[in-house]
């Protein structure tokens, strides 16, 4: 699968590493694909680094794991993404002196506020409620962290069903994308519990019988 990934960061990263450990082919997305660190990146796992504009050219799959902050200067490059399969990993979040606080509540979600911006793309909201430790190991023991996933577009969901596994989480159909409303915070309780347990070596999972 031809996946661009918009961010290159510990989540762009990480997720590139996976993928093209699983055979997936990644193109950075960058304000400066010659930029020294993403070049070694990109040297070392065997990915491309182009403008946003041009490595949304010929995917399959968009990963936006940038700040939520540069959302508007992304689809001004990206375009409307018609028909393709977004991943949206962003977190829309407000830093002040007492934390982060999310920028949307229990009435909508990031997810679904880029839903609304491309309409014709097919949005699923995945891999932001982790530490990109989970990226290079979601295996505790004999044990794999569940990754939640949700969105309205069934196809899309089962082709990010897969790309999830491939990184080595159990997927876990969370429902429709409005379901972010209800994933979104689970960021905010994976940082919290890394400060209160004393380790970023911490994942989720869904038990069942």
């Amino acid at each position: 699968m031809q996946i661009a990934i918009i961010g290159s960061g510990n989540i762009g990263g990480g997720l590139a590493r996976a993928w093209r450990r699983a055979g997936h082919g990644v193109t950075f997305g960058a304000r400066d694909p010659n930029e020294a660190e993403l070049a070694t990146l990109c040297t070392e796992i065997g990915a491309k680094a182009k403008s946003i504009a041009d490595s949304v050219t010929g995917a399959e799959v968009v990963v936006l794991a940038m700040p939520f902050g540069a959302l508007d200067s992304v689809l001004a490059a990206t375009g409307d993404l018609a028909g393709i399969i977004v991943i949206d990993a962003t977190n829309a979040v407000t830093r002040g002196t007492s934390g982060m606080t999310l920028e949307y509540g229990h009435t909508t979600s990031s997810g679904e506020q880029v839903q609304a911006r491309i309409p014709r793309a097919r949005v699923v909201r995945s891999f932001n409620a982790q530490g990109a430790e989970n990226l290079a190991n979601p295996t505790y023991g004999d044990v794999v962290a569940s990754n939640f996933y949700c969105g309205d577009d069934a196809e899309a969901k089962h082709a990010v069903a897969l790309l999830i596994t491939d990184v080595g989480f159990e997927p876990i159909d969370a429902g429709p994308l409005a379901s972010a409303r209800l994933l979104e915070p689970l960021m905010l309780l994976w940082i919290t519990c890394s400060r209160t347990v004393g380790t970023r070596d911490l994942g989720f999972k869904l038990l069942r019988r």
